[in-house]
Parts: structure tokens; C-alpha cells; sequence
């Protein structure tokens, strides 16, 4: 849960042990559901989908610039090639972001997740082997999907507010 150097041992046997399990949290169901279908969704690039969930979440911003939420969506879970960033250092690439729309109301349930994909794509890119999660976790994420009844296709906004989860709204204001 906290992957740095520090936190990898070689065990005898070879395998790779993993310690310091503080930064952790046990999602929901319905947290569980969200997350599968925001990895299937970035996968699939399905940016109707994602706008979506994170309006059903009660993600606001100042003026509903769907490409900003893209890319604080892909940034925060998937990737930070330049296809995301443009070539910008982290700083300014968020800079940008909350001058182009400043977002207002952020449900922070999966700031966890968020932070553990970003240590590791960190880990991954200091180790010169870039991750795009939904590479990995789209394809696991959309078989979870299937064998919990409830495959990606059959997901419409009936059932998203079904399986929503509750929120824990972060509230912000930029002068």
C-alpha cells in the first residue's frame, strides 16, 4: 500500500515480499463496482462512461470541461504519458487544469486508489517500464464485471444510480 523502495524485501525463496500496509482503506461494494467500471471504461476509452460516473458522483467543476476531467481521470488512475500531459512537468499540467476549469466538489472515496496507482507508475517509470493501468486492470476489471452478474455493456444510468456509491465530498475554492 505504500510502494517504495523501502517497502520491497527479497524473500528467501526468490519471491518479492511487499511491507507497510498504513495507506490502505476496504472499499465498498459499490466502490468496487465503480472502480471496475472506470478501469473498463479508460480501456476502452468509453470517455461517455466517465464523464458519467463521475456525474453520478457528484464531481463538480466550474464549467463542465469534459477533456479536463479526461485527463485529471487518466492522470490520477491510468497514465501520464505525454498523450495526458503534453509534455508538462506535474505542476503545471494541474496548473493548467484548474485554470481551464477549476473543479468545485470532488468525491474523494477512491483518493487511496488514486495514490496507489501514482506510487506505482512511479515505481514502474524509475524502473523505465511506463505503466498504463487500464492496460492491465481493464481487461481483469471487465472479466470481475461478468462474473459478478453485472457485465460492462448492461451498465445505463439506472444502473449506475443503483450500485452509486455514498459519497464523501471534498469541497474546494480557488481565488
Amino acid at each position: 500500500a505504500d510502494p517504495h523502495a523501502g517497502n520491497f524485501i527479497m524473500l528467501p525463496d526468490g519471491r518479492l515480499g511487499l511491507i507497510d500496509y498504513g495507506a490502505t482503506k476496504r472499499l465498498t461494494r459499490n466502490e468496487r463496482l465503480s472502480v471496475l467500471l472506470m478501469y473498463v471504461a479508460l480501456w476502452k476509452n468509453d470517455e461517455d462512461m466517465l464523464f458519467e460516473l463521475c456525474d453520478l458522483s457528484g464531481y463538480k467543476s466550474k464549467y463542465g470541461n469534459k477533456e479536463v476531467l479526461m485527463k485529471l481521470l487518466k492522470f490520477g488512475f491510468d497514465s501520464w504519458g505525454r498523450d495526458v500531459m503534453g509534455g508538462k512537468n506535474v505542476q503545471q499540467f494541474i496548473d493548467e487544469l484548474k485554470e481551464k476549469d477549476p473543479w468545485e466538489e470532488v468525491p474523494d472515496n477512491l483518493v487511496m486508489a488514486q495514490f496507489m496507482s501514482i506510487r506505482l507508475r512511479s515505481l514502474a517509470l524509475g524502473m523505465n517500464h511506463p505503466v498504463k493501468c487500464s492496460e492491465w486492470w481493464g481487461p481483469l476489471a471487465e472479466q470481475v464485471l461478468k462474473e459478478e452478474g453485472l457485465p460492462y455493456e448492461t451498465w445505463d444510468t439506472e444502473q449506475l444510480i443503483k450500485y452509486r456509491p455514498d459519497m464523501n465530498m471534498q469541497k474546494f475554492k480557488f481565488g
